[in-house]
């Protein structure tokens, strides 16, 4: 899951928020080691070690004025999480368990076997494909799809208990999750454990908690590969895979049919065997803490000081036996790596509120240290005469490949203050200091300073608008702050060095290796700033039956940290810089309206939406930048977007298709100089992957003991590129004996046509996604030892109304930089029916 905050700030550096939770910041770097060869695998969001069932609250920080009292690693939002705590009273005890089953919710339309045979058949006849052609076709029927897909069912369970006297409250909980994914092969295990606890001494003037949580996952990861070429991983091959095969996966090389060979022999791999030959596999214990205390010194000051750690260890076992193609290439191939990250933090703070009569003033000021450190250690060892050892006898291997290793620490420093004024309850002022010190920039550098300001006026309190029955609440507020972001990565600033072969040299008759420069130093390097300005009205009428906001912001973020090629000949080709700004605006509007509410029923509806305009402004010593790799058989070295002032990240760039002509696709001549190619002169913006706009809405409902929730969102004006399609939607595939979309029959290129990446693959990829529904029932009157007892029904993913035709048109695979809303392979979205219960005692 990706969370992005009134759009991305940043071209390479990160943009995903700040996690907070209880007040401990969350490390966002990735937990688990990589793989090789095609066990690649998306990182998982920072929020997988939680258990949802002990979430209180998630509060999302948007503006400067809000996120600005957490400095640097606020500059692209925050978010925060509150969980729950234990409350004064008896005990009590809280179960929930729930099991779902999950299916693919739609499939691509290939060739069916019958379907398959029938077109090779028809190109060996008009002498397009030879007899050889007719050797690949089996007797079997396929649909390769449904061979790697599966119901996967999982189940989850949690018991919570909570309890506590005046002074002392505590809460503990304990959960269980296995889920099975909706493609084989693909799954989790996670046990999740969480204690809280409260103490009040002193009279109340000491006040003493503590939280800590820890989580183990166990991950069987799919052979699941992105942006590769004409191998792949599980979902390329699902695609090309002769669907007259059968699915075997117990054979030997020469009898199973791993590979297909036809004209210009392109290996193809059994996708079945892919997903339950290759055992890859992970572990990780994640445990996040802290200890806080708070003390009244005296009437108005109080000193309060946090300490907190999150750490993580992770290792990953993968095994490529000599069977399956991946493995054959290497006589079996096997791995380990250890991961292991610690993040360290400390805050104190000292708050003083002044006793004013009609008016309030606090003002805070503290002080934050945080370390970072990641280590990393692998081995790999490869030609095994047997697969039996898996992964368990590295030294099993003829071939041990060089370990490798590293260690990386940053450290971040801050200073802050912060002042609330208010006046009469009517007038707000608050004002932000922060001085933000990291040690991932050059030595003059280091510190930057950042300000935000912002003031609310509540007119509903004013006697000009006091005696509008109907208006409950309205407010005007404004804000204006500046952000710095250091998500670089660590030593960029400093000269690094490196073991390299081509560095060797003979001392006293010895050969040794020397090292290499890396990167040049930067001394200059320095905080990627954000400027942001905001202004927006709160309202609330008829007693806050509806109520709102509308804002609009305003973001110029400056000094961006790019890569820029170094001038020639030089011993690396190019070094971090400042250069160039991106400029983010839009407008947001929410509304909620209390529709009903009395003794046995109410409806709540809810809606947001929001529009936002992105643009490069300046790109320094760059005109532009070209990425986002497109993938597949014949795509080297192309590429899908570009990174320009005045237009959008995510803008798609390339040739206009202008239809097939005499079976060859043709495309305009942009340039008018008479010839037609798709170059560097015959390209332009062809789409944009950022939506127009996007909406929410959610519909809470109860009646006597049933309620319901229903929540629907949108985005709509966003283009995607069919990366999947432009590979498998041609019947030239079939010159290698591959598969393809049914829909390429009706296209009129000839067979021997390539696939050429141009507008043809740029769709629409607006949607209107039913993302969940639930219906419960409590049990009235169940017993007098239970406080609540309900059951429930809840679907995920319920239906999709889009016109794209891929699996889903919310993607984002990693092709490059800053890249967009392309699709090519990925994991598709599952549709979830749950069933739980919920008893309380």
């Amino acid at each position: 899951a990706q969370i992005r905050v009134r759009g991305g700030t940043s071209i390479s550096a990160s943009n995903e928020p700040l996690y907070v939770i209880d007040g401990v910041p969350v490390d966002n770097n990735r937990v688990a080691p990589g793989g090789a060869n095609v066990s690649s695998s998306a990182p998982r969001n920072p929020l997988n070690l939680l258990n949802p069932n002990d979430i209180q609250s998630i509060t999302v920080l948007k503006d400067a004025s809000a996120t600005a009292i957490y400095g640097s690693r606020g500059a692209n939002g925050v978010v925060l999480i509150t969980t729950k705590q234990g409350a004064a009273g008896r005990v009590t005890a809280d179960y929930e368990g729930y099991v779902s089953a999950s299916s693919v919710a739609r499939k691509i339309d290939l060739l069916s076997a019958s379907e398959f045979d029938s077109f090779v058949r028809q190109q060996v006849s008009a002498g397009v494909l030879n007899q050889e052609a007719l050797a690949n076709l089996g007797n079997a029927s396929t649909d390769w799809q449904d061979a790697v897909s599966q119901t996967g069912v999982s189940h989850f369970h949690n018991l919570s208990l909570s309890g506590g006297a005046t002074n002392t409250q505590y809460r503990a909980s304990l959960s269980y999750l296995k889920q099975e994914g909706a493609i084989i092969s693909s799954g989790l295990e996670r046990i999740t454990g969480r204690v809280n606890a409260n103490l009040q001494a002193l009279e109340n003037r000491l006040r003493l908690a503590t939280n800590f949580t820890t989580s183990f996952v166990e991950d069987d990861y799919l052979p699941y590969q992105q942006t590769s070429g004409f191998e792949g991983g599980l979902f390329t091959n699902v695609f090309a895979f002769n669907p007259t095969q059968p699915v075997r996966v117990d054979a030997q090389p020469g009898e199973n049919p791993f590979f297909e060979t036809g004209r210009g022999r392109q290996s193809v791999r059994n996708p079945v065997a892919l997903a339950e030959q290759i055992n890859d596999f992970g572990k990780t214990t994640r445990s996040l803490g802290n200890v806080s205390a708070e003390l009244d010194l005296f009437q108005g000051l109080t000193a309060q000081v946090n300490v907190g750690a999150d750490r993580s260890t992770s290792s990953r076992r993968a095994y490529f036996p000599k069977i399956s193609p991946v493995g054959a290439e290497f006589g079996g191939q096997a791995f380990q790596r250890d991961r292991e990250l610690t993040s360290k933090t400390l805050q104190t703070y000292l708050t003083y509120t002044a006793p004013l009569q009609g008016q309030s003033f606090d003002l805070l000021g503290g002080y934050e240290y945080n370390d970072y450190m990641t280590e990393e250690f692998g081995v790999e060892s490869r030609d095994f005469v047997t697969d039996f050892w898996l992964y368990n006898n590295l030294g099993g291997g003829a071939n041990e490949q060089k370990p490798y290793s590293f260690k990386e620490t940053n450290r971040l420093v801050s200073f802050f203050g912060r002042a609330n004024y208010s006046f009469n309850d009517r007038y707000f002022l608050t004002g932000v200091l922060r001085y933000d010190g990291s040690s991932r920039f050059g030595s003059g550098n280091k510190w930057g300073l950042f300000p935000a300001v912002s003031a609310s006026w509540r007119l509903s309190e004013e006697s000009f608008l006091r005696g509008v029955q109907a208006l409950s609440d309205l407010r005007l507020r404004v804000g204006y702050g500046v952000v710095g972001s250091q998500e670089i990565g660590n030593y960029n600033a400093l000269a690094l060095l490196r073991p390299d072969a081509g560095a060797r040299a003979v001392i006293g008759g010895v050969p040794v290796t020397g090292v290499a420069p890396v990167t040049f130093a930067n001394e200059n390097l320095k905080w990627e700033q954000t400027e942001s300005f905001n202004v927006g009205i709160d309202y609330g009428f008829l007693n806050g039956r509806f109520s709102g906001t509308l804002e609009y912001y305003l973001k110029n973020t400056n000094d961006l940290l790019l890569r820029i090629p170094v001038p020639q000949p030089a011993v690396v080709s190019d070094r971090l810089e400042n250069v160039g700004q991106i400029r983010n605006q839009g407008l947001e509007f929410s509304l909620d309206a209390l529709a009903l509410a009395d003794a046995d029923k109410s409806l709540l509806f809810g809606l947001v939406f929001a529009t936002e305009k992105n643009e490069v402004v300046d790109l320094g010593t760059r005109d532009q930048i070209i990425t986002g790799s497109v993938s597949g058989r014949g795509q080297s070295g192309v590429n899908a977007q570009i990174i320009r002032p005045g237009e959008a990240l995510g803008s798609f760039y390339g040739p206009v298709f202008a239809g097939v002509v005499d079976g060859k696709q043709t495309f305009e001549d942009l340039d008018g100089d008479g010839v037609v190619e798709p170059g560097s002169d015959d390209r332009r913006i062809i789409g944009v992957a950022r939506p127009d706009f996007t909406v929410g809405l959610r519909t809470n409902f109860t009646w006597k003991n049933f309620d319901m929730n229903l929540f629907i969102r949108g985005e709509f004006g966003r283009d995607v590129f069919n990366n999947t399609a432009l590979v498998y939607q041609t019947k030239s595939s079939i010159l290698q004996s591959n598969n393809f979309i049914r829909e390429a029959l009706n296209d009129p290129d000839a067979v021997n046509e390539a696939p050429v990446y141009s507008s043809r693959w740029i769709e629409n990829g607006s949607f209107l996604r039913f993302d969940q529904f639930s219906l419960g029932y409590a049990l009235p009157n169940f017993s007098t030892q239970v406080r609540q007892a309900r059951i429930y029904l809840a679907v995920n993913n319920l239906w999709v109304i889009t016109p794209y035709s891929g699996f889903d048109p919310e993607v984002n695979t990693d092709a490059g930089l800053a890249t967009q809303g392309i699709d090519y392979t990925n994991y598709p979205r599952p549709r979830t029916f749950t069933v739980g219960v919920q008893i309380g005692i």
